[in-house]
């Protein structure tokens, strides 16, 4: 069965990029994107992803939008996958996260932090 994937950052041409790399890898199912913390929350109980990924949106050390989508979607793993991470710090970025990732690392890093948040 493979690991559904929600991606949620205000870049609709980083989620492209991200479902693009997604499709390369039969293991890994891209269900869905949002371009707003709004619009996340809303599609995530549908979407039921096993990781999520969260851009900081411009609101690095703000963890309401982490916490609600836990809220949502408890089982689910978030990663963390911001330019912040490298600007502030793996927890300054997103506290409570299950992993971090800049957005400058590449498709197998994303793979591989994605396949590691799910086991």
């Amino acid at each position: 069965m493979a690991i559904r994937v929600f991606h949620c950052d205000d870049s609709p041409a980083f989620t492209r990029l991200v479902e693009l790399w997604l499709s390369d890898h039969p293991d890994l199912e891209h269900v869905g994107a949002a371009h707003t913390g709004e619009a996340a929350l809303a599609a995530l109980p549908a979407a039921r992803p096993d990781v999520i990924l969260l851009d900081t949106m411009g609101s690095p050390r703000d963890g309401t939008l982490l916490e609600a989508m836990r809220a949502r979607v408890p089982a689910a793993k978030v990663i963390v996958l911001s330019a912040y991470v490298e600007l502030v710090g793996e927890q300054a970025a997103g506290p409570g996260a299950d992993a971090y990732l800049g957005k400058a690392d590449d498709e197998a890093a994303l793979v591989a932090a994605i396949r590691a948040a799910a086991t």
